[in-house]
């Protein structure tokens, strides 16, 4: 056969291909009406840290093992981990419970399911089971069925949209149901149980600051009155009250019987008496003995005013830790008094009038689409399965010799011109 080019194929084949797209696109659209029509609602969430969140343009902000690094990363890290938090099971179950989502049955929102007789809606949720239960049995080798409760959470979760606002502090808590009023319901209860959990962590993360705080508050309370209860203890055992006084009027005193004691001294050393000799020898021997006890008295008070001065540092020590563990405790007592971070709802969700899905232009565009590809290879099947002659190369290949010649095809109009017919 000869080969045709392919727009020749595609203009003999023209009207099969028109059909087929027709035919695909109303299909499609039809095909539309039989889905379950859901509704979308959308809860807008704010959630703002107490310290502002700050880009740094400094060149090791930017890069992390000298890879450079995205500017919007700390703003986007929040975000993700709320949403994780969202779509946890223990939240969606706490959606669940409230709204009694395991004991409501969705209805069916098709319009042409709506018109089926009750025992073809019975046959076919029949066979909707039966092949679920085939499903599992193939999946896991024995039939296992989920519980209301477990159906519902998965439900919800399957159902539930969540994201986040590029660089804001705003994510949409979405949710798609065939009941307007129960998308609406649960994107609302979904952000205030998310409100409330939130807040919930963030006051018992203060609880639990302020309790510590409080016991490392008595602890160095304690710490003080112990340090300065062993520095009073210390001043009394010691007879030590004002030490810098004390030292100066023990060395006053020496220095007054060293003088005493010199003039003495030559006192003894220029007398010729023998009466008073006697006497100042005995007056030198009682300063000698009067310096020699001052002096020991004197010894050990180096000593003592090192082991003071290191207590009354234990006690300043313990004073200054105090304070500041009294000053953290305050900062804590007035961090509990507000919310932080910030969280509230910024826009409730309303139940739409409009649904969401199914998308019949899309789905009708899809079919078109596809009924003109279908078309398109079933006319080219069609062409290699047509025998029919349709030039020379057809005629060489059945006979087998080359065509010599050709009789072109003369109109009737001419035929008559020549008085042949």
């Amino acid at each position: 056969m000869e080969q045709l080019p392919i727009f020749e194929v595609l203009r003999r084949r023209v009207s099969m291909i028109i059909t087929v797209c027709v035919i695909a696109t109303v299909a499609g659209y039809a095909f539309s009406f039989l889905l379950s029509e859901r509704y979308a609602a959308s809860a807008l969430v704010l959630v703002r840290p107490q310290q502002p969140i700050k880009i740094s343009s400094d060149k090791a902000a930017k890069e992390n093992l000298d890879f450079p690094m995205g500017s919007s990363t700390s703003v986007e890290t929040p975000g993700k981990t709320y949403i994780e938090i969202i779509k946890s099971t223990e939240l969606i179950g706490k959606v669940v419970r409230n709204l009694g989502l395991d004991q409501k049955k969705e209805a069916e929102s098709g319009r042409i399911s709506q018109l089926l007789p009750p025992y073809v809606k019975v046959a076919l949720a029949d066979l909707m089971q039966s092949f679920k239960d085939l499903t599992a049995i193939l999946k896991y080798g024995r039939l296992i069925e989920d519980d209301p409760f477990t159906k519902a959470v998965k439900g919800v979760g399957d159902g539930l949209s969540l994201k986040s606002r590029e660089d804001t502090y705003l994510f949409e808590i979405s949710y798609k149901a065939t009941d307007p009023h129960v998308a609406a319901d649960v994107a609302n209860t979904t952000a205030k149980i998310f409100i409330d959990f939130m807040e919930g962590i963030r006051s018992s993360e203060a609880q639990y600051a302020r309790d510590q705080l409080l016991d490392q508050l008595e602890q160095s309370r304690r710490q003080v009155d112990s340090a300065r209860q062993r520095l009073q203890s210390y001043k009394e055992a010691h007879s030590v009250f004002i030490y810098d006084s004390e030292y100066t009027a023990k060395l006053k005193v020496i220095g007054d019987l060293e003088v005493e004691l010199a003039k003495a001294e030559a006192a003894l050393a220029g007398s010729q008496n023998t009466l008073l000799t006697v006497g100042l020898a005995a007056r030198r021997t009682r300063l000698i003995r009067s310096l020699h006890e001052q002096e020991a008295e004197l010894a050990p008070l180096p000593r003592l005013e090192h082991e003071l001065k290191q207590l009354e540092l234990e006690v300043q020590n313990a004073l200054t830790a105090y304070q500041v563990i009294e000053k953290e405790f305050q900062e804590a007592e007035l961090k509990n008094s507000y919310q932080t971070p910030e969280i509230r709802l910024v826009s409730q969700a309303v139940p739409s009038q409009l649904p969401s899905s199914p998308g019949r232009f899309t789905i009708a565009l899809a079919s078109l689409l596809a009924g003109l590809v279908v078309a398109v290879g079933l006319a080219f099947f069609l062409e290699y399965l047509d025998r029919q002659v349709r030039g020379v190369r057809d005629v060489e290949d059945f006979v087998g010799v080359k065509v010599l010649g050709t009789i072109p095809r003369v109109a009737q109009r001419r035929w008559r011109q020549a008085g042949l017919l």
